[in-house]
């Protein structure tokens, strides 16, 4: 993949989730269908949802606005680049992987989270871990 085509991607899935998190923020905010009574706090629902929208955006704006140079191209069909930054996602996966569930287990033992909090936060972790080894496999059959 080029990096022009990669920054187009990117903003286009960024900016889907600006759209995503928009919507939601209209709906939570203006309590279409009643869906404002889930949440104990909407208000802070819509404002959290608000601020990921208007960040989202602006990353994705900048994103397609970016014009690679030649030496940028270059540098990132370098394959000891493509290395290094494969190894460093890895790694920062894995430290990732290791925080996420201390981290809420901390919160839970704090009494800063539900049980719900923590039941969601471990199964954003399991769908992680369950998409990585999809990719791994993915990437043994084509490779």
């Amino acid at each position: 993949m080029t990096a022009k085509k990669s920054t187009k991607t990117t903003a286009v899935v960024t900016l889907s989730l600006a759209a995503a998190f928009l919507l939601i923020t209209v709906v939570f905010g203006f309590n279409i269908g009643g869906i404002a009574g889930i949440l104990p706090t909407a208000g802070k629902a819509v404002w959290g949802f608000a601020g990921c929208t208007v960040a989202l955006a602006i990353c994705g704006v900048a994103a397609l606005l970016h014009k690679p140079t030649s030496s940028e191209l270059v540098s990132e069909a370098d394959e000891r680049n493509v290395a290094i930054r494969s190894r460093a996602a890895e790694r920062a996966f894995n430290v990732l992987s290791v925080l996420v569930p201390i981290g809420a287990l901390a919160l839970f033992a704090f009494d800063q989270i539900t049980m719900a909090g923590v039941l969601i936060m471990v199964a954003v972790e399991v769908i992680a871990f369950v998409a990585y080894l999809a990719w791994i496999a993915n990437l043994q059959k084509s490779m």
